[in-house]
Formats: structure tokens, sequence, C-alpha cells
């Protein structure tokens, strides 16, 4: 199959690369706020910002893959692609909102920046595949492998989640306390679970356009 990119099919990278660096800079919030719990308020304000560029972002797709008669690679693909790049980014808004609304006290759990590293380091992994997007042809062993990284740092996080949990119940007397932090938990695991629905369409968008 041949696959040639028009000048005008390149707006969708660009959106592409906007979303995937709103993630990587909403996840080095967020493990600026786990290293150094102060003011959680400020940090989810932050996190908003970046996350309503993504929200933007989504929106300019959805206006845009209709009037383009030439895209660079299937419409499907491409919106999903594209609303699991900002399920991700909503997720990481998300924990730091939990963390905000629960009035959680600062982390004493190991497990919970062991998480936040793992998730910065899937985002890393989704801007480096998302870069190579444009040369699918010539970089689709690099995206596959970006993919298989972030398969594995979600079975990690899944370790993780439940030695945290395990910790968290064993360590933690009040019960409150055990129920904020146990969905703060479960909220950074699922955020790992749509950085692997992302590679999973990277994935398979480098396998069909090679």
């Amino acid at each position: 199959m041949v696959f040639r990119l028009k000048p005008r099919d390149e707006k969708f990278f660009h959106y592409f690369n906007q979303l995937s660096e709103a993630i990587c800079e909403a996840t080095a919030i967020l493990k600026g706020f786990f290293e150094n719990p102060i003011d959680p308020a400020r940090n989810l304000d932050m996190i908003n910002e970046v996350e309503e560029r993504g929200d933007k972002t989504l929106a300019e797709v959805m206006n845009q893959i209709n009037s383009s008669f030439i895209t660079p690679f299937d419409r499907e693909d491409i919106l999903l692609l594209t609303r699991e790049l900002n399920n991700v980014l909503d997720h990481i808004q998300g924990t730091m909102e939990k963390v905000v609304i629960y009035k959680a006290e600062p982390p004493r759990y190991v497990y919970v920046l062991k998480l936040v590293h793992v998730l910065e380091a899937a985002a890393s992994e989704i801007k480096i595949a998302v870069d190579s997007l444009p040369h699918v042809r010539s970089q689709h062993r690099e995206i596959i492998d970006s993919c298989e990284r972030i398969r594995s740092f979600e079975h990690e996080g899944d370790y993780l989640y439940r030695a945290g949990i395990a910790l968290l119940f064993e360590n933690t007397d009040n019960v409150v306390e055990i129920i904020k932090w146990k969905e703060i938990y479960e909220h950074l695991e699922t955020t790992l679970d749509y950085c692997e629905n992302v590679s999973n369409i990277l994935k398979g968008v480098a396998v069909k356009y090679v």
C-alpha cells in the first residue's frame, strides 16, 4: 500500500502532537505535586489549563475531520486516537481533582509516586510514537517498540496499584483516608489503562500503513 501525505493533512499530526505534549505537561505537574505536595489547588488550576487546551484540540479535530478530502489515514483511526489521547489527559486532571475534592492529606504512600513515575514514562513513549507518525512507513518499527514499552508500563502500573492498595489497608487505620487514597490509586491505574489504549491504536496504525 502506498502511503503519501499531502501538505493539508499535516494539521492532524499537529493536533496529535498538541495532545501528546499536553499529556507530558500535565503529568509533569502531577509528578511535581506528589514529589512536593503543597498548594494542591494551584496544581489543579495548572492541569485544568492544560486539559482545556486538550478539549479544544479534540473539538478542532471533530470540526476538521469531515471537511478534509484527504486524511493521512482512516478517519475512524484519527478520531479514535484523538479521543484516547484526550482520555489520558482527562484522567490525569481527574487524579489531581480527586486530591483536591477529597482534601487528601499529603501522600505518605511510596507506591503513589512510583505510579506517577510510570505514568510519566508512558507519556514520554506516547510522545515518541506520535512524533513518528508522519514517517510511519520508515519508522513503523520504532512506533511498535514504543507501543510495547507503553504496554509494559501498564502492566507495571497494575502491580504497583495492587501493592499500593495492600500497603494502604495494612498501614492505615482511618477508613476515610483509605477510601480517599484507594480512589486516587484507582484513577492513576485507569490513566495507565488509557495509555495502553493509545498504544493499541498507534500500533494498529503502524501495522496498517506500512
